[in-house]
């Protein structure tokens, strides 16, 4: 299909260039030399694009664009201004416009920038497409996966977001926390109300209480004017507390008080501010340890512990890479404006075989890396971080070489892989699978298991050690 161009110019001159030009590229053309003409157009026909002139009769260029972004804001503008009114252009660009061209211009410079943004446009497209096709099949919001994981973790979103109970996520960092709360909060009946977010690590008990509570004016020095606090900015939504285990000791009580009581005090006043809000919080670490170690309270851990929602870490969900990689590549690609279609066999290998200390993070900075470096329509290996193409591993211990090859056995090698790291945990530990299960972060029944698969036994261990 033919993209659509309108050109609006009161030169009759330019229009007739422009026109005989990309008609000649294959684009379908319509002229006009107004903007009040072109805003009626627009309203009963769509067009891919629009050319225009800033300095127009009766409605000029800029204002012509402004409007043109809300009759239909995925049209694409490209603006022409006289030399020596770049600020025009400037303005245009803040109001929406792709890109502009100064006169006098070639019409060779035209063509190629018009067929970028049409490029731009379809990738923009593709990409919302996408992203709709893979929400409604695998996940919430920017949650991606179809691994049976992630499906428990979308089922209990799912049974939990219309209730006020309270949650607790837990989970490595970068697994995603912070879009589970946003996803239960934009599936709940509070979806019209606030999401509002604190991060508790660090921070000393003065400045998280005035963050969590507010503070009148004159309650300390440096309060030079009465403050809302998160709860009270939460009043109707939700509130969103990451990094719970940071909070001191002493606050703990107060958080407390509001879950049960649903009113708290700012620091400095004496009113009782009544609090309507739905309270989730995430934290990486084991919260009922830090009980047992007295560093966290045994009551706000109940009070806590009502849902417990689980992160599964990157490592024990490989099987979503190859969808996480696609969405986060489209994602890279409409961003830095550039296509990019698809993803090498020997680059996927490479991020399967990884193993995600950084877990969901570290993959979506590693693909934007990936696409910045890209100068293909496909990512290679080459384009990966180094310390991927390096063949390393979070742990070090082996290499992965994949330059001198040209197909693998996936599975095959994830399984080699994994009895490596068997072999170096057994050996590491002269097989005491207390630590063994420690050191590779896995249920010792899990490890057991595993220990039986690859036939591991204390024929492993170096001589020396076993003396």
């Amino acid at each position: 299909m033919k993209s659509k161009i309108l050109i609006v110019d009161d030169e009759k001159l330019m229009r007739v260039s422009l026109e005989d030009k990309l008609v000649k590229e294959g684009y379908a053309v319509a002229c006009l030399s107004n903007a009040i003409e072109g805003l009626k157009v627009l309203q009963s026909t769509n067009f891919d694009a629009v050319i225009t002139d800033v300095r127009l009769p009766k409605i000029d260029g800029i204002e012509f664009l402004k409007e043109i972004k809300k009759l239909s804001p995925d049209t694409i503008v490209i603006i022409m201004t006289a030399y020596g009114s770049i600020e025009n252009a400037v303005l245009a660009m803040k109001e929406g416009a792709y890109d502009y061209v100064t006169k006098p211009f070639s019409l060779e410079e035209l063509l190629i920038k018009l067929r970028k943004a049409l490029k731009h446009k379809d990738v923009v497209a593709e990409n919302i497409l996408l992203k709709q096709q893979v929400l409604s099949q695998y996940g919430y919001d920017n949650m991606i996966g179809k691994s049976d994981a992630m499906k428990h973790v979308f089922e209990i979103i799912n049974t939990v977001s219309n209730r006020d109970t309270t949650i607790l996520i837990q989970g490595e960092s970068g697994t995603g926390k912070e879009l589970t709360a946003g996803a239960i909060h934009y599936n709940s009946n509070r979806r019209n109300g606030p999401f509002i977010k604190l991060s508790c690590a660090s921070l000393n008990k003065e400045i998280l209480e005035s963050e969590l509570f507010g503070h009148e004016k004159g309650s300390f020095t440096g309060a030079i004017k009465t403050r809302r606090g998160r709860f009270e900015l939460a009043d109707g939504g939700t509130i969103f507390l990451d990094d719970v285990d940071d909070i001191p000791l002493e606050m703990q009580v107060k958080l407390l008080r509001v879950l049960q009581e649903r009113e708290f005090e700012r620091v400095g006043g004496e009113e009782t501010i009544p609090v309507n809000v739905r309270v989730i919080c995430a934290t990486k670490k084991d919260l009922k340890k830090l009980v047992q170690e007295g560093r966290f309270r045994e009551d706000l851990y109940y009070r806590l512990h009502v849902v417990t929602l689980h992160l599964p870490p990157l490592r024990e969900r490989k099987e979503d890479i190859p969808l996480l990689v696609n969405y986060f590549m489209k994602k890279y690609a409409a961003q830095q404006r550039v296509v990019i279609n698809s993803i090498s066999q020997e680059a996927l290998h490479l991020l399967l075989l990884y193993n995600w200390p950084g877990n969901i993070r570290e993959l979506e900075n590693a693909v934007e890396h990936a696409v910045a470096f890209c100068t293909s329509g496909a990512i290679l290996s080459k384009n990966l971080p180094q310390n991927l193409t390096q063949g390393e591993t979070s742990s070090g211990i082996f290499p992965v070489e994949l330059s001198t090859i040209d197909s693998l056995d996936l599975q095959e090698t994830l399984s080699e892989a994994e009895r490596k790291l068997l072999l170096w945990a057994y050996q590491k530990t002269n097989g005491n699978q207390v630590r063994m299960s420690e050191i590779l972060r896995i249920p010792r029944t899990t490890l057991q298991n595993k220990l039986v698969k690859y036939n591991i036994t204390k024929t492993h261990i170096p001589a020396t050690e076993q003396t």
